[in-house]
């Protein structure tokens, strides 16, 4: 099953994170505008919120190994539809179908992990999110070799991609035989949203707030630096630094989390390095960006799988998991899709980044004193309680 969850989210990410690399040649082979070619990446991101508030109900009808077996089959099949992506209207069907998959796949896989690993759920939970890392970066830094080596077909470097979902399916297949089906007992209904749990709500605006920092930095940083003299190659290496230094803070700080019930030192050590990160880009950028971005890549890096363990740690069953992570993941990405425009924004408004980087940082400040709320004696508890804190 480890394996399993690890091929999943090897495939939530390269059909939006191949997009990036040729993007420019797409839009000019389509004749799109650049703000229509920009709904290539941020229709995903929507796509992610809205239909993650549907996951807990095809969970609850189809059980959660299927659920997460036809997301891949969805997301495959769509990918190599995109040979076809010459033509605009396939490519954008295509991209709201991977958003589907990816929306409702992500928001499975935390009660996979709740149902087989309750006791080491922030460990699994940091591997699988390596793979939503390791699939990003793998897409973004080979698709336009792909491209050469398709004759210069940027079609065909997108549809490559689909391949992934090959093992995927295959070992999830295996799972989907040996599972129990939908999760309805007896006629009953389980897959409501705890719409009227604050506690749902506070990891909504919380998941909310760390969607907004991984996409406001992974869409401005390099701009950022172009901004300041640095040359687009080099720019481009730092962003590629700052994702694989977030694939090493997710294999890391979940090993150390897990030794302790209680999150809110490692989630204070993230979102400190994080606001000591984003502070320096804005004050005095150039003194070492290198630096600066390891430290923010290692903060959102070990940030997000830690806050993915949440719903599960305020679960007491994978059902109660199940609703809660999609809720959680619905309102998230649902408000952070507006977090690149919001800096961008800044940036027009001010004239400079330092504006939008320092609200970065005010941003992490606000989640560190709202991370003091995750006492652990909550855990586990039903979501019918008042607030993350309350006994």
């Amino acid at each position: 099953m480890l394996a399993g969850l690890v091929l999943a989210a090897l495939n939530f990410r390269p059909a939006f994170a191949s997009v990036s690399p040729v993007l420019e040649t797409v839009r000019q082979d389509l004749g799109l505008s650049r703000a229509g070619a920009s709904l290539l990446t941020t229709i995903p991101v929507l796509c992610m919120g809205i239909f993650a508030f549907g996951a807990a109900r095809i969970g609850d009808r189809v059980g959660l190994e299927r659920g997460v077996l036809w997301t891949i089959v969805l997301i495959g099949i769509a990918t190599a539809g995109r040979l076809a992506g010459d033509a605009a209207v396939v490519l954008f069907a295509t991209t709201v179908l991977v958003g589907i998959g990816i929306a409702v796949g992500q928001a499975l896989l935390p009660a996979v992990v709740k149902r087989y690993f309750p006791d080491r759920a922030a460990l699994v939970t940091g591997l699988y999110t390596v793979g939503f890392n390791a699939g990003a970066a793998v897409a973004a830094g080979a698709t336009v070799a792909l491209e050469s080596a398709f004759g210069g077909s940027w079609p065909a470097a997108l549809a490559f991609w689909a391949l992934l979902a090959l093992p995927a399916a295959a070992v999830w297949s295996l799972a989907a035989r040996g599972s129990p089906g939908g999760a309805r007992q007896g006629g009953v209904t389980r897959s409501s949203l705890p719409w009227g749990s604050p506690l749902a709500w506070f990891l909504g605006l919380f998941f909310a707030a760390t969607s907004c920092l991984y996409w406001s930095v992974l869409t401005w940083l390099a701009p950022m630096y172009q901004d300041e003299g640095v040359s687009k190659g080099e720019a481009g290496f730092l962003l590629t630094l700052f994702t694989f230094v977030q694939i090493f803070a997710a294999l890391v700080v979940p090993v150390l989390a897990d030794r302790s019930r209680d999150r809110r030192p490692w989630l204070a050590l993230v979102l400190v390095m994080n606001v000591a990160g984003l502070a320096a880009i804005a004050a005095v950028p150039l003194a070492t960006p290198w630096g600066f971005t390891a430290l923010i890549g290692f903060g959102i890096g070990g940030l997000f799988p830690l806050v993915l363990t949440l719903p599960l740690d305020y679960s007491p069953n994978p059902d109660a998991a199940n609703r809660l992570t999609a809720m959680m993941l619905g309102i998230g990405y649902l408000i952070s899709a507006l977090g690149p425009l919001v800096i961008g924004a800044l940036r027009d408004a001010t004239g400079s980044y330092w504006v939008p980087f320092a609200a970065l940082a005010a941003l992490c400040l606000t989640m560190l004193a709202s991370a003091l709320l995750l006492r652990p004696q909550s855990r586990a508890e039903p979501m019918s309680t008042g607030t993350p804190g309350s006994p």
